[in-house]
């Protein structure tokens, strides 16, 4: 006789995340005089998961600049202004997967309540101009529930956000983006 474990494989599930404040974006930039931390909790989007095939995954996420917070009033405002993000004219940045890729032992079935990793590729957009960025992290599945951790690189220029000289000791040319995106299977 032969045994087979048992899988339990899900359909293609749709989950919305954020509206509830437990989805959050953080930056960070480390310039040699200063480290600064923004963080926003008003991620939102919709991430579509079949949980036999991660590598079909499709997803698009968006912040709005208004609600990125660095515990500076003034600096949030400069942040939010014409010369850096320009919230105006440019009122989110967007993240929106393009390609999902498993490692050398990745597996492309999620197991509910266990840690995957993943890189995703994906476009960024932050300042009306989008760039192909490679996010790893991970997603844990538990059937009406998903929760992604991810991080990535964004170099300001690549953005066409210039740090004038007199804040480059203070403001990092590339920073680090990281998410946690908690998503609620939806109808």
């Amino acid at each position: 006789c032969a045994a087979f474990p048992a899988t339990s494989f899900a359909d293609t599930a749709t989950f919305r995340v954020g509206g509830d404040g437990k989805s959050t974006a953080t930056f960070v930039s480390d310039a040699p005089l200063e480290t600064m931390t923004g963080k926003t909790n008003q991620v939102t989007g919709v991430l579509t998961v079949d949980p036999a095939d991660i590598t079909k995954t499709t997803g698009k996420f968006k912040a709005p600049v208004a609600s990125l917070r660095t515990g500076n009033d003034l600096r949030d405002e400069h942040l939010q202004g014409d010369g850096w993000l320009d919230a105006a004219k440019n009122p989110y940045v967007h993240f929106e997967i393009s390609e999902v890729i498993l490692g050398k032992k990745g597996n492309k079935e999620l197991k509910q309540g266990k840690d995957t990793k993943v890189e995703v590729k994906g476009k960024f957009t932050a300042h009306g101009v989008t760039q192909l960025v490679n996010a790893k992290g991970t997603v844990n599945w538990s059937g009406d529930a998903i929760r992604i951790k991810a991080s990535f690189p964004v170099v300001l220029t690549a953005h066409e956000i210039s740090v004038p000289s007199i804040v480059r000791l203070k403001v990092a040319n590339e920073i680090q983006v990281s998410v946690d995106l908690r998503g609620s299977a939806s109808p």
